[in-house]
């Protein structure tokens, strides 16, 4: 997990988070664009619920999607290592 996420954890604590993220929830968690945000809800294996128009994307699914896409550079880890 890089530092602007571990920054938007803490500006978005999962205990006030909503059960279900809009699109702009998921662009502000990671900050990135609303188009990118649209590109992500696409993809293959993203939680995501559809509502007729309207997409979420439920927090707890959300969350373990990040972590598990999330990796820090081994050269990073040797460091902090030693």
């Amino acid at each position: 997990m890089n530092k602007k996420q571990q920054a938007n954890i803490q500006k978005f604590p999962q205990s006030i988070m909503p059960e279900y993220l809009t699109i702009g929830d998921v662009k502000n968690y990671l900050n990135i664009s609303t188009s990118k945000a649209y590109q992500l809800s696409h993809l293959k294996g993203f939680p995501v619920c559809r509502f007729g128009g309207a997409i979420r994307i439920p927090r707890n699914a959300f969350l373990r999607w990040v972590e598990e896409r999330s990796s820090i550079p081994e050269h990073l880890l040797l460091g902090a290592l030693s």
